[in-house]
Protein backbone atom coordinates (compact mmCIF):
# COMPACT_ATOMS: atom_id res chain seq x y z
CA UNK A 1 0.00 0.00 0.00
CA UNK A 2 1.44 3.38 -0.89
CA UNK A 3 1.22 6.75 0.47
CA UNK A 4 2.16 9.91 -0.64
CA UNK A 5 4.10 12.65 0.99
CA UNK A 6 4.42 16.16 -0.80
CA UNK A 7 6.81 18.52 0.32
CA UNK A 8 7.14 22.49 -0.73
CA UNK A 9 8.54 25.53 0.15
CA UNK A 10 6.43 28.92 1.48
CA UNK A 11 7.58 32.44 2.16
CA UNK A 12 6.15 33.50 5.62
CA UNK A 13 4.50 36.18 3.78
CA UNK A 14 2.49 34.15 1.43
CA UNK A 15 1.29 31.70 3.87
CA UNK A 16 -2.03 33.91 4.67
CA UNK A 17 -2.70 33.35 0.51
CA UNK A 18 -1.69 29.87 0.13
CA UNK A 19 -3.07 28.47 3.28
CA UNK A 20 -6.94 28.28 1.83
CA UNK A 21 -5.61 27.61 -1.50
CA UNK A 22 -4.13 23.73 -0.41
CA UNK A 23 -7.14 23.62 1.38
CA UNK A 24 -9.47 24.21 -1.26
CA UNK A 25 -6.74 22.06 -3.56
CA UNK A 26 -7.42 19.20 -0.49
CA UNK A 27 -10.84 19.47 -0.52
CA UNK A 28 -10.92 19.19 -4.37
CA UNK A 29 -8.90 15.76 -3.93
CA UNK A 30 -11.34 14.40 -1.71
CA UNK A 31 -14.09 14.92 -4.17
CA UNK A 32 -12.37 13.29 -7.24
CA UNK A 33 -11.07 10.35 -4.39
CA UNK A 34 -13.87 10.07 -1.88
CA UNK A 35 -11.81 7.67 0.24
CA UNK A 36 -8.21 8.85 0.25
CA UNK A 37 -7.39 11.07 3.40
CA UNK A 38 -4.91 14.24 3.04
CA UNK A 39 -3.45 15.65 5.65
CA UNK A 40 -1.74 19.56 5.50
CA UNK A 41 1.49 19.76 7.59
CA UNK A 42 4.07 22.09 8.16
CA UNK A 43 7.86 22.41 9.59
CA UNK A 44 7.53 23.72 13.59
CA UNK A 45 9.45 26.96 12.79
CA UNK A 46 10.29 28.55 9.65
CA UNK A 47 13.75 29.10 8.35
CA UNK A 48 15.88 32.38 9.17
CA UNK A 49 15.33 33.61 5.96
CA UNK A 50 11.35 33.37 6.44
CA UNK A 51 10.40 29.98 4.17
CA UNK A 52 8.35 27.41 5.70
CA UNK A 53 8.36 23.82 4.20
CA UNK A 54 4.67 22.24 4.06
CA UNK A 55 4.02 18.86 3.48
CA UNK A 56 1.00 17.25 1.78
CA UNK A 57 0.24 13.56 3.39
CA UNK A 58 -1.74 11.09 1.16
CA UNK A 59 -3.43 8.01 2.33
CA UNK A 60 -5.58 5.41 0.63
CA UNK A 61 -6.93 2.52 2.15
CA UNK A 62 -6.58 0.30 -0.70
CA UNK A 63 -3.09 2.52 -1.48
CA UNK A 64 -2.76 4.96 -3.87
CA UNK A 65 -2.47 4.49 -7.44
CA UNK A 66 -0.48 5.74 -10.48
CA UNK A 67 -3.53 7.23 -11.56
CA UNK A 68 -4.39 9.44 -8.56
CA UNK A 69 -0.86 10.38 -7.73
CA UNK A 70 -0.82 11.84 -11.18
CA UNK A 71 -4.17 13.39 -11.00
CA UNK A 72 -3.08 15.17 -6.89
CA UNK A 73 0.09 16.66 -9.36
CA UNK A 74 -1.95 17.83 -12.43
CA UNK A 75 -4.56 19.63 -10.16
CA UNK A 76 -1.64 21.42 -8.04
CA UNK A 77 -0.90 23.05 -10.86
CA UNK A 78 -4.17 23.89 -12.11
CA UNK A 79 -5.16 25.29 -8.63
CA UNK A 80 -1.78 27.68 -8.63
CA UNK A 81 0.10 25.36 -5.56
CA UNK A 82 4.12 26.13 -6.32
CA UNK A 83 5.55 24.61 -8.83
CA UNK A 84 8.67 22.94 -7.04
CA UNK A 85 6.66 20.25 -5.52
CA UNK A 86 8.72 17.44 -3.98
CA UNK A 87 7.04 13.64 -3.82
CA UNK A 88 8.07 10.59 -2.54
CA UNK A 89 6.43 7.72 -1.84
CA UNK A 90 6.40 5.27 1.07
CA UNK A 91 5.07 1.92 2.05
CA UNK A 92 4.57 0.23 5.05
CA UNK A 93 7.81 -1.90 6.38
CA UNK A 94 7.74 -5.77 4.99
Amino acid sequence: MKSLFVYYKVAIDQHAILRPLAEKFQQQVQLEWPELRCELLQRPQATPEGIETWMEVYHHPQGLSDDMMIGIERLAQEMGLPAKRASEVFTPLR
